[in-house]
């Protein structure tokens, strides 16, 4: 049984997990692989746009963001623009595809099939579309995944609509998306769960489909397992060229 180092870190500005995130690529490549980790949080309002992402999908100004509270950030994931916000769960895996014996596409659909199950314990019956990457809920979009491979290592992950503000997707095609619909689990059930309870939910159904036992630590991002050699160099890998 593969072991996964869950960090449950409620609500994180995007930089400063964006960073962990980078700490964290750096151990999983030690020990060949068997270091893994799964971030689960939530952001305060911000746009991301995807390496080969365009900027042209988001519909506001600048200065109507900035009245808004929402910042923008241009990373490397695969995919176009999205949106993260309270309310929504925020998932990053850190795991090395060869130790997983997955291509990048396996990987994509695992993630799908977890957050599918998870939605099922809420009621929610959702279901992956052939022309899109990311869980949908009929036409409208429930969850979204972009993520980067470097040196065979994931990064970047997958947002899951729990009970937030959905106004924000509105100034954005979100996904590349034109008039993408979007919905979340309160907007569908009647049931109003946490962030946390959701992210709680999720782990079992994270575990079953990679085959992973998880340790779950509440705690600051300064904690780190101990280091035990240095990280090995490589050159990253976009996601096949399919919109999410």
């Amino acid at each position: 049984m593969r072991q996964c180092t869950v960090f449950k870190l409620g609500k994180i500005p995007y930089d400063e997990a964006l960073s962990f995130q980078f700490e964290l690529v750096e151990r999983a490549r030690e020990k060949k692989g068997r270091n893994s980790f799964l971030i689960l949080l939530e952001h305060p309002p911000v746009i991301t746009i995807g390496k080969n992402g365009n900027q042209r999908n988001i519909l506001v100004t600048e200065e109507t963001l900035k009245r808004k509270g929402i910042i923008v950030r241009r990373i490397d994931r695969g995919g176009d623009v999205t949106y993260h916000g309270p309310g929504q769960l925020v998932g990053y895996p850190i795991l090395s595809l060869s130790h997983y014996k997955k291509s990048i596409r396996e990987y994509i659909a695992a993630l799908e099939e977890c957050l599918i199950q998870t939605l099922t314990a809420f009621g929610v019956k959702a279901e992956r579309r052939p022309k899109y990457i990311g869980v949908w809920v009929g036409e409208e979009k429930i969850a979204s995944i972009g993520v980067r491979v470097s040196g065979g290592v994931t990064y970047h992950g997958f947002a899951l609509n729990v009970d937030m503000d959905l106004t924000p997707f509105s100034y954005l095609n979100p996904c590349g998306i034109n008039k993408c619909p979007i919905t979340s689990i309160t907007k569908l059930t009647d049931k109003h769960p946490t962030v946390g309870e959701v992210a709680n939910e999720l782990i079992d159904p994270y575990n079953k489909v990679f085959g992973t036992q998880s340790v779950v630590v509440k705690t600051h991002l300064s904690y780190l397992p101990a280091k035990e050699a240095p990280p090995a160099s490589g050159g990253g890998r976009d996601l096949p060229k399919k919109k999410d």
